[in-house]
């Protein structure tokens, strides 16, 4: 066992296992299934407020963005007094634009601790070797198992969606699931931190100032906002089909971890909007 397996996989896989022998000892049916969406729903949890702050510094980034583009037209070409006046300008508003890279640095180990913890699982189901994979990994001898029940509601966690063909149409179904709510999550974000809300505003400054001065507003663009909201939507539709093409291609078991992961971002994504 590697170290990175001690530290990530391990804790995952036996806090799986632990719901999985709960569930099982209390004969609930489809218990691989359900321990994947509590230990998803605990994970989840344990970093929501993480999450939370990452959300509301990203809304806050993009409100003094007009700020920010003001400061490159008035500092243009002087890279050190424009870094002065934005950290100045960061300070005023109370915010460390190196939040973001820490909240997806914390982040990386753990989700992916949980992709290889529920990756050895969920293909344990169609493996028999994987076996001593999973029980190489146990913290105690009760936790062994010999066998896991992969069905989820008539369907199997191990199956991959592109097994379609041998297995069933509606195996189809989980890339469409996911690809409509990754979709959902990347709309709710776009009203969350437009992009093009705050390009507006400096336009229409900068539309006024030339009327004051008696200059034709038009013929003009902001080529960089407009880069800006072009790669917006273009991630928009590209990251969910990334999503629904890599769900087709792996077991549906990562599938239900991502869905859950992503519910809990719309119902984050919408708290914050409703605040505004």
């Amino acid at each position: 066992m590697n170290i990175f397996s001690m530290i990530f996989v391990a804790p995952v896989v036996n806090a799986l296992l632990v719901f999985y022998k709960a569930f099982e000892y209390l004969h609930i049916p489809s218990a691989l299934g359900l321990s994947i969406i509590a230990i998803t729903v605990v994970l989840r949890l344990a970093i929501n407020p993480l999450m939370h702050k990452q959300l509301l510094h990203a809304k806050k980034m993009q409100e003094i963005q007009p700020h920010i583009t003001k400061l490159q037209k008035k500092h243009k070409g002087n890279a050190q007094k424009l870094q002065q006046a934005q950290m100045e300008l960061f300070k005023k508003h109370n915010l460390n634009p190196a939040f973001g890279c820490v909240v997806l640095l914390v982040q990386i180990p753990v989700f992916y601790g949980l992709y290889m913890a529920l990756q050895t699982i969920v293909v344990a189901g169609g493996v028999q070797h994987a076996y001593k994979t999973i029980n190489a990994l146990v913290y105690a001898p009760w936790l062994t198992v010999t066998g896991l029940d992969t069905s989820f509601f008539g369907l199997r966690l191990e199956i991959h969606p592109n097994e379609w063909s041998t297995v069933g149409w509606w195996y189809l179904l989980i890339p469409v699931i996911t690809a409509t709510l990754q979709f959902y999550q990347s709309y709710l974000s776009t009203k969350v931190t437009p992009m093009g809300k705050a390009t507006v505003v400096v336009k229409e400054s900068d539309k006024e100032n030339k009327l004051a001065k008696g200059q034709s507003s038009s013929g003009r663009k902001d080529n960089g906002s407009d880069m800006q909201a072009a790669m917006q939507k273009q991630m928009l539709y590209l990251f969910p089909a990334m999503i629904a093409f890599a769900s087709y291609s792996l077991p549906i078991g990562l599938a239900l971890y991502w869905n859950i992961f992503t519910l809990f971002g719309i119902w984050q994504y919408r708290a914050i909007a409703s605040q505004t």
